[in-house]
C-alpha cells in the first residue's frame, strides 16, 4: 500500500526535525590514569549547530556530586560551535570511574548524555592517615584488632602493623602494662625507631579465656593514657577428627521450632516463649554457654547437661520496652555436639508504639 504524498512529505519533515541539531565532535573521553593528588581533571566537549535555527543548552545535569559541569550559556547560531565542560574531583575516589552528563536543550531533539571515565591512582596516605588510632607514642590502623574466628585447640597469634610516631625509639613498656592472662603482647623489633613500622604481635589463648562466641577485651599499651584499643574473637570449641562410630555414640542437639514469630505486639510488652532442646545422642549433651545478641533477652534453663535421649526447656523472655518497627534477636547456643557445636534460635516480629 502507497502512502499518499502530502502523508511522505509530513513523515519526511518530522523525520527531519526529529534530528538532533548539536553535533559533538565526541561523546565520550577518557582520562586514562590520573594522580589523586593532582586534584581536579577537566576535559572540554566541542559541538557545532548544525540546525537552520538557533539552539541553546538550557542545563547540564552530572550523575555525581563529584563531576561539575560547565556550559554555553548563551544562543549558538546556525554553523557556530560551544561547549560543554565536565571538571571531575578525583579526591577519595579511588579506582575506576565512568559518569554521565545529561544534556538539556531548548530543541529536545538534541538532548544527550556525554560520558567521561577513567582511572584514578590514590595519592599515598600520610602516616596520620594510614594510622589514625593514638596508642602513647605508637599510631595502629584500627581500634579493634581482630584475631578472627578461632578454636579452644590451641593459642593463635597475629600481627598488627604499629607505627612509630614520636621523635626517637620507642619501646612497649611492658613492665608497666597489664594484659588479660590469655593475650601476650610483643613488639617486633622491640624497640623502633622514629618513623619506622613494626609488628604488633597478639598471642590469644582461647583455653585460658574460658569462653564461646564473640567475646572482646580491652588492651592498654600505654600506662600514661586510660585509653584502650579493643581485642576482638570467635571462640569455637575444637573437635579432633572422628570415627563414624564415634560420631554415631556422640551427643546430638535437636532444637524444635527454633524460630519464634510473636506478630505484632505494643512496646513494652515482654514476650515468653519456650524451645524444647533434645539429645538424640548416646552421649550427655553438655552447653557450653549461651549467648544472646541483646540485653532484652533473658533465658532460664535447669540444667546444663542433657543425659541421652531426654529433652529440656529452655524459657526465653523477650522486653520490648523502648523499642518500634521489625525486631529480630537470637540466641546462640554452644554445646558438645560435635556435628552441629553452635545453633542459633531467633524471634522476630513488630514493636508498634
Amino acid at each position: 500500500m502507497r502512502l499518499p504524498f502530502f502523508l511522505l512529505s509530513l513523515l519526511i519533515m518530522l523525520t527531519i526535525d526529529a534530528q538532533s541539531s548539536i553535533e559533538f565532535l565526541e561523546t565520550d573521553h577518557d582520562f586514562g590514569e590520573i594522580e589523586e593528588k593532582n586534584g581536579f581533571a577537566e576535559h572540554t566537549f566541542h559541538f557545532v549547530n548544525n540546525g537552520a535555527n538557533p539552539i541553546k543548552i538550557t542545563n547540564v545535569k552530572a550523575s555525581c556530586g563529584c563531576t561539575t559541569p560547565g556550559w554555553t550559556k548563551e544562543e549558538v547560531m546556525p554553523g557556530d560551535s560551544g561547549f560543554v565542560k565536565a571538571r571531575y574531583n578525583p579526591r577519595n575516589r579511588p579506582g575506576r570511574f565512568r559518569k554521565s552528563l545529561r544534556i538539556t536543550a531548548s530543541d529536545p531533539a538534541s538532548n544527550q548524555t556525554l560520558y567521561i571515565m577513567g582511572f584514578v591512582k590514590p595519592r599515598p596516605k600520610t602516616p596520620t592517615e594510614e594510622y589514625p588510632i593514638v596508642v602513647g607514642d605508637f599510631r595502629i590502623k584500627y581500634q579493634t584488632l581482630n584475631i578472627g574466628k578461632i578454636t579452644t585447640e590451641k593459642p593463635v597469634w597475629k600481627s598488627f602493623d604499629i607505627y612509630n610516631d614520636s621523635d626517637s625509639t620507642s619501646t612497649l613498656d611492658s613492665i608497666n602494662l597489664s594484659f588479660p592472662e590469655h593475650i601476650a603482647v610483643e613488639l617486633s623489633p622491640k624497640v623502633l625507631k622514629a618513623g619506622e613500622i613494626g609488628k604488633l604481635k597478639l598471642t590469644y589463648d582461647p583455653i585460658k579465656k574460658n569462653d564461646y562466641g564473640f567475646v572482646s577485651d580491652n588492651v592498654s599499651l600505654d600506662p600514661n593514657s586510660q585509653k584502650s584499643i579493643s581485642v576482638m574473637a570467635v571462640i569455637e570449641e575444637f573437635f579432633p577428627e572422628m570415627t563414624a562410630e564415634e560420631l554415631d555414640n556422640a551427643p546430638k542437639l535437636e532444637i524444635s521450632n527454633r524460630k519464634f514469630d510473636f506478630g505484632k505486639t505494643k512496646a513494652g510488652t515482654v514476650i515468653e516463649t519456650s524451645f524444647e532442646l533434645e539429645n538424640s545422642g548416646k552421649e550427655h549433651l553438655e552447653f557450653r554457654t549461651i549467648k544472646t545478641n541483646c540485653n532484652c533477652l533473658t533465658y532460664e534453663i535447669k540444667n546444663r547437661r542433657i543425659k541421652k535421649g531426654k529433652s529440656q526447656t529452655l524459657k526465653v523472655s523477650f522486653d520490648t520496652a523502648g523499642m518500634r518497627s521489625n525486631q529480630y534477636k537470637s540466641l546462640t547456643i554452644y554445646s558438645n555436639d560435635p556435628v552441629n557445636p553452635t545453633q542459633q534460635i531467633t524471634i522476630k516480629g513488630t514493636v508498634e508504639k
